[in-house]
């Protein structure tokens, strides 16, 4: 995780975001505070609310761009707790001298993505600072949803199946071939997943997308609030060739970059096959890739043995969301 200097040796992000909660005394009646989104029920319905701030380099790359990024990214918080998005709100902090053309682009892909998924931005705010006291533009995007049931990142068993939505690593790929000037087709997979976790949804257990920290923080996540192990055959992993050959080159472990676009979902072991084929109309690379096991650790199994998937800490999180 990341390292705050706190004038005593610093925090690591997980015990900085413990010592904030405890400082913070009104719970309310907001469930799922540590998941993709809180949730509190209000009738018949439970409204989930998230928030997320966004800062990326560089702000343009192929397949997007921070505005796409940031209500993608907010809207599947959203969507993998199994909610429909009603309404976001869209914040920028802006540097001074940011380009108006820039900026505009910016907000055509944010309308894009609210038009192609129905969700109205309904408030938000914009700060100009200085030059030099923000890089660039900083995006902050809060989302509403509502659902009739909760779709947990938790209450996996053993022997159930651990289902990805495509392959991963595209997005994190794609910013660092952008970044570092390496020629590459790769395009991030940044997008909506509503359609395919509305698919899915009767045949869900949980759900989670991989982020930051990539499918490494994601599966880990997921056992630990199972307290269960999950063991993820190497093989079976959907990574594209150049998203393997930037990770060599970076010298970054393909499981722990981020995807913006993907889910993975933990399912009964029947209903597996009908997940993917499901999921296969949407995009060819779904596939099962794990199972899970008792324990308490999250191994891969690979040609020459097992190894441990530890959680991602440090500067090994590349920081591309």
């Amino acid at each position: 995780m990341v390292t705050i200097n706190d004038g005593a040796g610093g925090l690591e992000m997980g015990a900085l975001i413990d010592k904030m909660r405890r400082k913070l005394k009104v719970k309310g009646g907001f469930s799922g505070v540590l998941d993709d989104g809180a949730y509190v029920k209000m009738g018949d319905k439970f409204v989930v609310f998230t928030t997320d701030s966004f800062t990326v380099e560089p702000v343009f790359f192929r397949g997007g761009d921070i505005g796409k990024l940031a209500v993608c990214g907010t809207i599947n918080d959203l969507c993998v707790m199994g909610a429909k998005p009603i309404g976001i709100s869209l914040a920028l902090v802006i540097e001074e001298g940011f380009s108006d053309d820039d900026l505009w682009k910016i907000l055509e892909s944010v309308n894009r993505v609210c038009e192609k998924v129905n969700v109205p931005v309904v408030t938000g705010d914009t700060k100009v600072l200085s030059r030099g006291e923000v890089k660039g533009i900083v995006v902050n995007v809060s989302g509403v949803g509502v659902c009739d049931k909760v779709i947990p990142n938790h209450g996996l068993e053993a022997g159930d199946k651990i289902v990805v939505s495509g392959s991963i690593g595209d997005h994190g790929a794609a910013i660092l071939s952008s970044r570092f000037g390496y020629e590459s087709s790769l395009v991030s997979d940044c997008a909506p997943v509503y359609e395919a976790v509305d698919a899915c949804r009767g045949y869900i257990k949980a759900c989670k997308d991989p982020t930051r920290g990539g499918l490494s923080a994601c599966l880990n996540d997921m056992a630990l609030k199972s307290k269960v192990g999950i063991v993820v055959d190497d093989d079976k992993v959907p990574v594209k060739k150049e998203v393997s050959a930037i990770c060599d080159i970076l010298g970054i472990d393909v499981f722990e970059i981020a995807c913006e676009g993907r889910i993975v979902f933990g399912v009964r072991g029947c209903d597996a096959d009908d997940v993917v084929g499901i999921l296969r109309k949407l995009d060819c690379d779904a596939c099962v890739i794990g199972e899970v096991v008792r324990g308490e650790k999250v191994v891969l199994r690979t040609a020459v043995g097992e190894k441990f998937m530890s959680m991602p800490s440090g500067e090994n999180v590349v920081r591309i969301c």
